[in-house]
């Protein structure tokens, strides 16, 4: 039987050692939550076609409220993505213009976050260098402006090691996840070390370590002083307290939650954040994709530390979930690699 051409990823991450890597991590790890009685069903829900791999979304408020959407070929990682915005009143996608990058630079974006100064809104973008092990990275800065984006700065720095999501503290400062330590090695995702971090960059001061020891560190979220990271592997969600220097306190362990991704706010305070149940078969589901990857979207309460299952799938209708947005009544859900994002009703909690 015949087998596909690699794509660039499987050029780069052996697939043998993806199953490997996987096995060893699911036989290891599990989610853990308290089940919804009845979480939500991709069969209530409506696809909305994007380009492939609309991995992150941020909302910007207005009239009309628009998502922002990260897109990205992993299968294929060396190509370039796209900036997508959504609009839910009229259900029009579009693929934002960009203008003013630096010349042959080439946009590969991950996580991002947007913020409002003064009424003008800024958008922060991870872009990966063409290789997924690598530790050539940078975080692109763009000013909003209707469906453009305006190129305005380029941050670069030898502790942008492997990013994975960024979030705006109040102050400026920025935060970035990094899931490796050293972002050209697979050995720490092999041999579960925890060596990943959190930098943190402060205008005119320059970029730092603010919290360290993390298993692939993965969503954050700023609320105030409290910061949120959620964990691939390890201890699952992490709470530190911002100190004034910008560096991150002890943290603390928040659920029993493990193999999460994506962090968002939910309702009444809570969290959500997505998962990952088989790193079996989102390894396999990375490699083809006509494999399914299952997936799940909890709600925590920091309060309590618990958590509800919001949404669940087995791959049947979407796999791999990576981030999650509420907006109003409807959840909008974004995924690693496959075209589209899902939109489904929210019926509160």
């Amino acid at each position: 039987m015949s087998r596909e051409p690699l794509s660039a990823t499987e050029q780069t991450v052996p697939p043998r050692l993806l199953r490997s890597l996987a096995l060893l991590l699911s036989l290891t790890l599990s989610s853990a939550g308290l089940a919804a009685a009845e979480p939500i069903t991709a069969s209530s829900c409506q696809r909305i076609a994007t380009g492939p791999g609309p991995d992150d979304m941020v909302v910007q408020p207005g009239s009309p409220l628009r998502l922002l959407i990260s897109s990205h070929d992993r299968r294929n990682f060396s190509r370039s993505g796209d900036i997508y915005v959504y609009t839910p009143s009229n259900n029009q996608m579009v693929v934002m213009t960009r203008i003013g990058e630096p010349e042959g630079f080439r946009l590969r974006p991950h996580g991002m976050d947007l913020v409002n100064r003064n009424g003008r809104w800024w958008l922060y973008v991870i872009s990966h260098d063409r290789e997924l092990v690598s530790d050539q990275h940078s975080l692109m800065v763009y000013e909003v402006i209707g469906e453009t984006l305006r190129f305005q700065q380029q941050l670069t720095t030898p502790l942008l090691s492997a990013p994975n999501d960024v979030a705006l503290a109040d102050n400026g400062d920025i935060y970035v996840t990094n899931e490796r330590l050293d972002g050209a090695s697979i050995v720490e995702w092999l041999f579960l070390q925890r060596k990943a971090n959190v930098v943190v960059y402060r205008p005119g001061v320059g970029w730092k370590v603010a919290a360290s020891e993390l298993a692939i560190a993965n969503g954050i979220y700023i609320k105030d002083r409290t910061v949120w990271v959620s964990q691939t592997i390890g201890e699952g969600l992490m709470r530190y307290t911002r100190r004034p220097d910008g560096s991150l306190g002890q943290g603390v362990q928040v659920t029993s939650l493990s193999l999460i991704d994506g962090l968002s706010p939910g309702p009444n305070g809570h969290l959500l954040a997505t998962a990952y149940p088989s790193l079996i078969g989102l390894g396999l589901h990375w490699q083809r994709q006509k494999s399914h990857a299952r997936t799940e979207v909890f709600e925590v309460d920091p309060q309590t530390q618990t958590s509800t299952v919001i949404f669940q799938d087995s791959g049947q209708n979407i796999n791999a979930v990576s981030s999650a947005q509420l907006v109003g009544d409807r959840l909008y859900l974004g995924q690693l690699f496959d075209p589209f994002i899902m939109s489904c009703p929210w019926g509160g909690s």
